[in-house]
């Protein structure tokens, strides 16, 4: 009986033991994970934790852009517009420009690779794929060299003139102002129009349709539109000259602006000084784009003419639906008002 309880007590001192292994050993393990997270975590922080330099928008002045031999340049002007360098007057598209000076105030640094850069051939620095020149209100300027895209293509390799760290940012970034020189921010109002494509046009005044005009498919020959105008294009019987046609719609393509007299106008009575109420002299004309399956597209390029300016030089249009009141060369607009004689 003695020997049964020495036994047993022998067992209990075991069972203790055992169970404060198992304590210190989970407590070890959640300890463990806990250094593990802690780990990552530091590590994510060291990838991501600061940016490749830092400007406030409100600072920029001028910006310029170069990519391979193209240089495009911008100036800040009034109402927070930026202007092309090499136009006079004419403003970066507001939709595209949108959020571009917000981006300019600095790029999320990804990693810094190393405190000077041994050899910038390695990193397509030597030739840098772009290079971006930001101009402060206080005289000084920042130049960003961006090179090669890294193995992974999440980031490109650059550096910023004065420093020698080299750094990783996202390529996206890089995407967003290599495509401001492949596909420059221009207003809509600086278009393209290639008359052989065109199948429609049309003349309004007075908000009444003048005269229309329309491409037929059958013959490829242009033709007087019946009214009220139906079709797309608009039909009718009665021939005309397609040669006379395509060189109005040629002249219209070939457009002279002098400059941006008034942008984002809000309301229709802030057009009136300018002569472009909806009684103003207005041309519609459709462009067809047709795709390698046969697919048509149908597009509008569309502008109203407004009164001559103070200096005779030239008149008002509104142009492609937008908001912006430019000016064009005088000759363009007195030939572009025959057509409604």
């Amino acid at each position: 009986m003695l020997v049964w309880e020495a036994g047993g007590e022998e067992d209990k001192m075991n069972l203790r033991i055992s169970l404060l292994l198992i304590c210190i050993l989970s407590w070890v393990s959640i300890f463990g994970v806990l250094i593990y997270k802690s780990d990552i975590g530091k590590e994510d922080e060291k990838k991501i934790s600061t940016f490749f330099y830092r400007v406030s928008s409100q600072d920029l002045t001028n910006i310029s852009i170069t990519k391979g031999s193209k240089t495009l340049s911008w100036h800040s002007g009034n109402d927070h517009n930026w202007f092309f360098d090499n136009f006079d007057g004419i403003p970066a598209d507001s939709y595209r420009w949108g959020g571009i000076i917000d981006l300019l105030s600095g790029p999320k640094l990804y990693r810094t690779l190393s405190d000077d850069i041994d050899n910038k051939s390695k990193y397509g620095l030597d030739d840098p794929s772009l290079q971006i020149t930001l101009y402060l209100k206080n005289g000084e300027k920042r130049t960003l060299y961006i090179g090669d895209t890294t193995p992974d293509g999440i980031n490109n390799y650059a550096y910023m003139e004065g420093q020698k760290s080299l750094v990783m940012i996202d390529n996206t970034w890089y995407g967003v102002f290599s495509r401001l020189i492949e596909d420059p921010p221009y207003p809509a109002w600086m278009f393209e129009l290639d008359p052989l494509t065109a199948i429609e046009f049309v003349l309004i005044n007075n908000n009444k349709i003048h005269k229309a005009f329309g491409k037929n498919k059958n013959d490829d020959k242009w033709h007087e539109c019946a009214l009220p105008i139906i079709g797309n294009p608009c039909d009718g019987d009665k021939e005309v000259d397609s040669e006379l046609i395509v060189n109005n719609v040629q002249h219209i393509s070939e457009i002279s602006i002098l400059k941006a007299e008034k942008l984002n106008l809000l309301f229709e009575e802030d057009y009136e000084g300018y002569g472009l109420g909806p009684n103003a002299p207005y041309i519609d004309i459709k462009t067809v784009s047709i795709d390698s399956k046969g697919n048509r597209t149908i597009y509008n390029t569309s502008m109203s003419i407004g009164k001559i300016t103070e200096d005779k030089t030239g008149y008002y249009v509104v142009a492609k639906e937008t908001k912006d009141v430019i000016v064009v060369e005088k000759k363009w607009g007195d030939k572009t008002l025959s057509f409604f004689q």
